[in-house]
């Protein structure tokens, strides 16, 4: 399931993934590590929206899970392996941090950081500088 959205404003969804990425980063940084691991997640869905929007004028209005089919065609099949490595270990801690009593540990946090960084560059490598 898509929703369409004016291409001119995948730079919005860029900023939102920055944003939250920096988010992330206080977070892991002061020990918020459930703090840290939900704004990496969303982060990666947003930079996922920036790509999609950009490319194609669509973003994904399903599953979290399926944010990725939206950007498949904006990228290599190496891009995308990698692209999907790093947000199948995110997507893997959504439930538990969001939902679950369970909490994140460190290296919870620190990985999510990571993958969500990870995510956010190559999004701004696809993308025109803002």
């Amino acid at each position: 399931m898509t929703k369409i959205v004016d291409k001119s404003l995948s730079k919005n969804y860029l900023r939102k993934a920055e944003e939250l990425l920096d988010v992330a980063t206080f977070a892991a940084e002061t020990s918020k590590n459930n703090a840290a691991v939900t704004a990496s997640i969303h982060s990666a869905m947003n930079a996922l929206d920036a790509i999609a929007v950009f490319y194609s004028g669509k973003r994904h209005a399903g599953s979290h899970e399926s944010a990725l089919d939206a950007v498949k065609g904006s990228m290599t099949k190496a891009e995308y392996t990698e692209m999907a490595k790093q947000f199948a270990g995110l997507i893997a801690l959504k439930n538990q941090v969001e939902y679950q009593p369970d909490l994140m540990r460190p290296q919870d946090a620190d990985d999510a950081v990571k993958r969500a960084s990870r995510i956010v560059s190559k999004a701004k490598q696809k993308l025109p500088p803002t």
